[in-house]
């Protein structure tokens, strides 16, 4: 349902972790929608420190409200290597053959994270009057992570549609994006890329070699951003 009043601007709540495509998705967001709170969770993730910080940093610069959310319970029960309870983060294998890559993909994933993360927005969104709950998805991770895409988007927002009990619904600027178009849009909104954290691990510096490292060093190499954008392996 969308706002009948043209003058005035929908009021959305925002999913921030600190890498690139929830940034990207809050700077779009932020010129369509009064994104009036971002969300960070913690729930015990390896590079949580890291994370909040580079959230916070976007929430200011974006002018929203910041809300940690605390599920520790969450890396308690999840075999992430991600997790408290996984084992340690594996390298992406990036000319592997593409069941190694999976199974690095697989290794990573937290059951059900994004349907958690999204019925927590959604409460908060349901009490201060929002519509709208602000993700980052891309088209590129959705092949390696199954609630990443558009299938999840809609199957949620239906779901939603009998439990929230007021109108709010999920969207995603950069859903249809591959990494490379999201660091473009980026690029054109003026992202402040030194806040980016994408690591999985805990470092002084990302990593450069993880899943997520890896993803955003493809997509932001032969870009001004790279300049910005530090990983263990400039030194």
């Amino acid at each position: 349902m969308l706002n009948n009043d043209p003058g005035k601007k929908e009021s959305a709540v925002a999913l921030l972790s600190g890498g690139l495509d929830s940034a990207v998705s809050l700077a779009i967001a932020a010129g369509e929608y009064d994104v009036s709170l971002s969300l960070f969770f913690d729930y015990g993730q390896i590079p949580v420190g890291k994370e909040e910080e580079s959230s916070r940093a976007f929430a200011e610069r974006y002018v929203t409200e910041f809300e940690k959310i605390e599920l520790q319970w969450l890396g308690h029960i999840s075999s992430s290597t991600m997790t408290p309870g996984g084992d340690d983060t594996p390298d992406y294998p990036v000319e592997g053959h593409p069941d190694d890559q999976a199974r690095v993909s697989r290794a990573v994933w937290v059951e059900n994270r994004n349907g958690i993360f999204i019925n927590v927005a959604a409460a908060f969104a349901v009490a201060r009057g929002a519509t709208v709950i602000i993700t980052g998805f891309n088209s590129e991770e959705a092949g390696a992570f199954p609630d990443n895409g558009g299938k999840f988007v809609d199957a949620v927002n239906g779901a939603l549609e009998i439990s929230a009990g007021a109108p709010v619904r999920v969207e995603s600027p950069t859903l249809s994006m591959r990494k490379k178009e999201v660091v473009e849009r980026g690029l054109e909104l003026g992202l402040p890329w030194e806040y980016i954290w994408s690591c999985y691990r805990d470092g002084e510096r990302m990593c450069g070699r993880c899943e997520s490292c890896v993803r955003l060093k493809n997509a932001v190499g032969g870009t001004h951003a790279r300049a910005s954008i530090f990983f263990e392996d400039d030194r």
